[in-house]
């Protein structure tokens, strides 16, 4: 894969493909942690990763069902001609996203900022052009999922970590209860839950569901 990209004509020559995997393993890991923390990530000219999110009243508490979405890029869908189905739930509106930090993936794959920038621009051309030609494309995201396209027809599939719903129980901030857990709400379903606090994240280590592995 990488080094189909560097055969490309405009492509950045003296990049080894091993600093091309850590910028992109540096990628994959920002969108990772930044939905395990319940914020979405935007990947400008590519598509954005988020939530969509359903209200869930229970009386005495309340909750929210959050569903993992993808959606690619309009700029990149009609540059390149493509079709990517929408999913019947869209992005809510109410979950932050950000927009990717490069410095980030700078800095953890100890690569000048303006390198990554460049190798990130290298890969998505490379993808679209791929893309348009019709010809079969896997795209991994380590952790994350896998955008596939073929025929001009794309999507995006989560990897279990995140093909489910996820719950998350509404603490207000002012309240001495424990942290709520946003974890998968079908049972035994993989998932990766994150602590909260009214809707804030407290931490983004990820742990095994309470009602497969006992609770702590």
């Amino acid at each position: 894969f990488f080094s189909e990209i560097q055969a490309r004509p405009y492509s950045v020559k003296n990049v080894p493909i091993d600093v091309m995997q850590r910028i992109w393993n540096g990628l994959c890991t920002t969108i990772r942690n930044t939905l395990a923390s319940g914020k979405g990530l935007s990947l400008a000219n590519f598509g954005t990763w988020s939530f969509h999110v359903s209200p869930l009243d229970l009386g005495t508490q309340k909750r929210l069902l959050k569903t993992p979405v993808f959606t690619l890029s309009e700029k990149f869908s009609r540059q390149y001609s493509l079709q990517c189905p929408r999913q019947p739930a869209g992005i809510s509106g109410a979950v932050p996203v950000k927009d990717l930090n490069v410095m980030f993936i700078a800095s953890t794959s100890g690569q000048p900022r303006d390198l990554v920038m460049t190798v990130l621009k290298d890969i998505f051309l490379y993808v679209g052009e791929m893309a348009v030609s019709g010809s079969p494309l896997r795209l991994d995201f380590h952790g994350v999922g896998t955008f596939t396209c073929s025929s001009g027809s794309c999507k995006f599939s989560f990897s279990p970590a995140f093909s489910t719903t996820f719950e998350e129980t509404l603490i207000p901030s002012n309240s001495a209860a424990p942290a709520s857990r946003l974890r998968p709400r079908t049972s035994g379903t993989a998932g990766q839950p994150v602590a909260v606090h009214g809707g804030g994240v407290a931490r983004d280590d990820l742990e095994p569901p309470a009602s497969q592995h006992g609770h702590r």
